[in-house]
């Protein structure tokens, strides 16, 4: 499978999500073809195709909002216009990383938040 593609598919799938409710994350993500590409997929592929894309990049953000977890990643916008991707944990401070580009903060999050689901 092309890694374009493949990253497009990826991109998509929080609209896929919501939309058919009937399957999980985990589910949509190895449809893709993830699972068996994840170590040639960096974040710099995904931003080079997230760029093309950018609409995605709202629905990555609702993804992260709408997220019911005590611990994991999240990516949302500070009030002073960065950006944050973050990891929460149960008992902790979230360990954040702030970004001017919201494509690059997005492209961070995805993969860091795929890898997560990955491994699970």
């Amino acid at each position: 499978m092309e890694k374009n593609f493949l990253i497009t598919n990826i991109l998509f799938i929080p609209d896929r999500f919501y939309a058919e409710r009937n399957i999980s994350f985990y589910t949509l993500l190895k449809e893709t073809g993830y699972f068996e590409l994840h170590v040639q997929i960096s974040e710099m592929d995904i931003y080079n195709v997230l760029i093309k894309n950018q609409a995605c990049i709202d629905h990555w953000l609702n993804w992260s909002e709408n997220k019911r977890t005590t611990s994991g990643w999240f990516f949302g916008q500070k009030k002073d216009g960065k950006y944050i991707v973050s990891y929460l944990y149960e008992n902790g401070e979230p360990k954040s990383t702030e970004y001017i580009d919201i494509t690059e903060a997005c492209s961070v999050f995805i993969k860091k938040e795929i890898e997560s689901i990955r491994m699970h």
